[in-house]
Parts: C-alpha cells; structure tokens; sequence
C-alpha cells in the first residue's frame, strides 16, 4: 500500500508539472508584464494573509491522529473563526498597494477574499486525508492537475484578460477542494466540540505561530520588491513560475508526515528523502543548465533579457533543493515526535518544550528573521552595484542565507537521525551521482545549442528535448552509482507499467 501510494504520488507529481507548466506559459505569455505583476500581489496577498491557518494546519492532522478522525463541524467552526483574523490581514496587506493596483484593486482583494475561503477549507481536508486516507489525498492533486488543463480553453474564449486569469486561481483550487471535502466526511467523528478544539487550537499555536505562520511574513518580500522595484514585479512572477516544479515533491513530503503520525515507520524516511531530492535535483539541473530554453518558452518577449537573469535562476534552484530537504526534515521531526497526542489527552501548552516539534519551528522562526531582516539590505546593496535585477536578486540571496541558517539550526538535533541516514549510503546514493552528472551535462550543453523561436510548439519541443536529455543522464548515472535509487527507479517503473496493464481490457 505505502509503495503504491508513493507511486501515485509520483505520478501526481509528474502530471502536476505538465498541467501548471502548461497553464502558467499560456499566462506568462499571453498577458502583459503588469499582469504578471497583479498576479504576483493576489499570491502575496494570500500567503499573507493566511497565517491563522498554519495554526490549524499544525493541530488537525495531530488531532485526526490522536482521535481516528475529525470533527468536521467542529473544525469548520474553528476555521470560521479564524477566518475573520485573515479577511483583516488581506485589507491590510492590500491597502499598502492599493493605489499601485489601479483599476483591478477591488477584483483582486475579492478574489484574494474567497480563495483564503478555499485554503481554509484546503487546510481542514488535507489535514484528515493525509492522515486517514493518503490515496485521496494524491487524487485530489490530480484533479486540481486537470482542472489547470480545462481552463485554458476557458481563458483563451475570454480572450486572455486579467480578469479571466485572475478568477481561473479561484476556480482550480475550489472544485477540487469540494471534491476533498466529499470524501474528508467519511472521517468526521463525533467527538469533542468547537470549544475543545478551539481550546486546544489556542494551547498549541505558540509553535507554529513562531514557525509555519511566522512564514506567511514572507510574502512580505512582494511588497518590498513593489517598493523598492516595482517595475521588477514582473519579473518576480516569471522567477515564481519556474519555483513550481520544485514543489512537486511536496506530494512525497506530507505522505510521509502522514504516515508517521498515523504509524512509527522509520523504515520510509531515508527512502521518501531519496525521491525528494531525486525530483527536486533533476529540475534543478534541467533549469540551471538550460535556463534559455526555459525562459523562452515562459517569457519570449523578455529574450533579450536572459542573460541577466542566470544568476537569479541559479540562486532559485539552490535554494529549491535546501527549501524542499528543510521541510522534509521538519515534517519528519514532527512526524516522529508525537509526545502531544499519546494517550488521547487534550493538548496542553507546555508539551512542547525541549521536544523535536518546538525545534523544528524554531528553525522556521530563525528562517524568516534573517530573510526578513536581510532582504532590504541587500536590495540597497545589489542596486548600489548596478545590477539591473536588484531587487530579484537581493530578494533570492537573503532567502539562500535564510535556508543555510535553518538547515543548519536543524542539524544540531541530527542525532535524532543517525539511525536513519547513514552518511556512506548518502554520499554513494545523491552526491557522487549529482557531480557525476553535472560533469557529464556540462559539455553536452555546448554541443546542444538552440536557435530559440517565439513559437510556443517549438519552443516546448526544446524545453522536452533537454528535460528527457537531463532526466536520461541523471537517471542513468544514478541507477549506475547507487544500488538504492536503481532498486527505487525499477520499483517506480514496475509498478506504473502494471497499473497501465491492469487499466486495459
């Protein structure tokens, strides 16, 4: 079951990369560079203003672990409650640039408004599903993967504007969020009330409010690019584009919390770490070394401007793997210690200290002070050095040094995990066959050499031309290298070929 899980997950992954490459190039190239900008605001604006539930996504799936299930009514109650916090936190952040928005001010803040009501309800069904019924809990990824296909028809019938784009955010995280919902009711139980669980909301929040809600204060880095460069919010939307293949692993990261809440498996912690960094590395390496193809098939228009925009994309993936290992290691932690939910007892505050969950947000809390604190002063500095993407690039450095300092600070509970990863196994399994890799990759990339056209269906040819070249290499040298990935890959191909034979009549 745990294998066929990951399997689906993978797969999830895989369909999650073609449909939101496919839906955010048809965006990126269609709408112009202040849309991209607008666009830019309504996610900064939503991960802002949705810090009430990182409270509730810390405690419903420790809940649903402790007590086999949910109170939905109760949690939704909780939800609603919350709600109020995060509809003045969107006036706020909104106002800042209100006037920056023009005309598209009001449809922005509406849409930022209901799509916070779709998080909430996200955060009430992936808590449960995680839990109770990891399965679902891929389809539901893969059924927001087809609606991203759906809706590029529907954009281009209403002619590619703002408006069409903007509301299509909305509608591809809510249906299936409803979907989620259906099948999350079959874990309601009927225990305790919203008084109890509001209570025990309230008694475990200090951890993730210096932790995962903490983080929503990142997305402050939007209003200080809009301040300090608010002509390069557009380019800060094409550099959030190519972020998203590296979140795919984010599939593989919650079911492995899941099935440690629900089940101690040690076993499946080295093996799930090696699928993350396997995926997160391969975009990593198609990205870095191909940065043109990529861009092109994203941004033609801004051709003449790509040069400048390697090291950006070469901060981005550095910072995408270290982002994706921290929040491994943090739903790991957290998985493993569950000090607060043994022997059904209500939550009580000071469970938490000196255990593995109050560090690992600690860690977050550390992450986000030097971020925060950092970015502004390098801003200033890149500008003073005249490069042109200064506020990008500020805005990238001081995220790099954010994740070195929370990896780090990590690291120092690392003993925890000695019994876990073998540093031997590690070197043979994920770094020889990355310098492996890299060393072969480089030179083929001077003999692979592009004429890039504005042509999407040429442009998407190239981009899968060094996505299978890049994948084949790393894949091979990897399976080569390293009995565990080869053991890993073929398991991973077996089980997809037999899922296709079984589909057929």
């Amino acid at each position: 079951m745990a294998r066929s899980v990951r399997t689906l997950a993978v797969f999830a992954s895989l369909l999650a990369l073609l449909s939101s490459f496919t839906y955010n190039i048809a965006i990126t190239r269609k709408i112009p560079t202040v849309g991209l900008g607008l666009l830019s605001l309504l996610n900064a604006a939503a991960a802002f203003s949705a810090l009430p539930t990182a409270l509730i996504g810390f405690t419903y799936p420790r809940l649903t672990a402790r007590d086999k299930g949910l109170n939905i009514k109760a949690a939704l109650g909780v939800s609603s409650i919350l709600y109020l916090v995060t509809l003045a936190l969107t006036a706020g952040y909104l106002i800042s640039v209100w006037s920056e928005m023009g005309n598209y001010a009001l449809l922005i803040f509406t849409i930022a408004t209901l799509s916070e009501v779709t998080v909430y309800l996200q955060t009430v069904t992936n808590s449960v599903l995680m839990v109770k019924d990891r399965s679902r809990f891929i389809i539901t990824s893969i059924i927001q993967s087809i609606m991203k296909f759906m809706f590029i028809p529907v954009i281009m019938f209403m002619g590619w504007t703002i408006a069409a784009v903007l509301w299509s955010s909305f509608f591809i995280a809510i249906i299936p969020s409803v979907y989620a919902f259906l099948y999350t009711l079959r874990f309601h139980v009927d225990v305790h009330n919203v008084r109890r669980y509001l209570r025990e909301v309230i008694n475990s929040s200090w951890v993730p409010l210096m932790g995962y809600a903490i983080n929503s204060f990142r997305s402050l880095d939007a209003m200080f690019i809009g301040i300090f460069g608010y002509a390069q919010l557009g380019v800060w939307y094409v550099i959030f584009i190519l972020s998203k293949p590296f979140g795919y692993g984010n599939a593989i990261v919650n079911v492995t919390y899941g099935e440690l809440l629900e089940r101690n498996r040690l076993s499946i912690i080295y093996r799930d770490l090696l699928i993350i960094l396997f995926i997160t590395t391969y975009a990593a390496l198609a990205l870095t070394l191909f940065p043109s193809v990529y861009l092109n098939l994203i941004r033609p228009g801004m051709r003449g401007e790509f040069s400048l925009l390697v090291l950006p994309i070469v901060l981005l993936a550095i910072n995408s793997v270290l982002g994706n290992v921290n929040q491994f290691i943090s739903n790991v932690m957290q998985g493993i210690d569950k000090r607060d939910i043994e022997g059904n007892s209500e939550i009580r505050p000071g469970v938490y200290l000196r255990s593995l969950v109050l560090h690992t947000h600690l860690a977050e809390l550390m992450f986000t002070i030097v971020y925060l604190s950092t970015m502004i002063p390098l801003i200033l500095l890149f500008k003073g050095l005249g490069f042109v993407y200064y506020a990008v690039i500020g805005a990238l450095i001081s995220s790099l040094l954010a994740n070195l300092v929370a990896l780090g600070f990590r690291f120092t509970k690392f003993g925890v995990f000695r019994t876990v990863f073998k540093g031997r196994d590690f070197l043979i399994d994920y770094v020889a066959p990355l310098i492996a890799s890299i060393a072969i990759l480089i030179p083929i990339t001077r003999i692979i050499r592009f004429t890039l056209y504005s042509s999407v269906i040429i442009s998407l040819v190239q981009a899968l031309i060094v996505s299978v070249i890049t994948l084949a290499v790393y894949a091979g040298i990897s399976m080569l290298i390293s009995r565990n990935v080869r053991i890993m890959i073929t398991i991973l191909i077996r089980r997809m070929l037999g899922a296709v034979t079984i589909s057929q009549p």
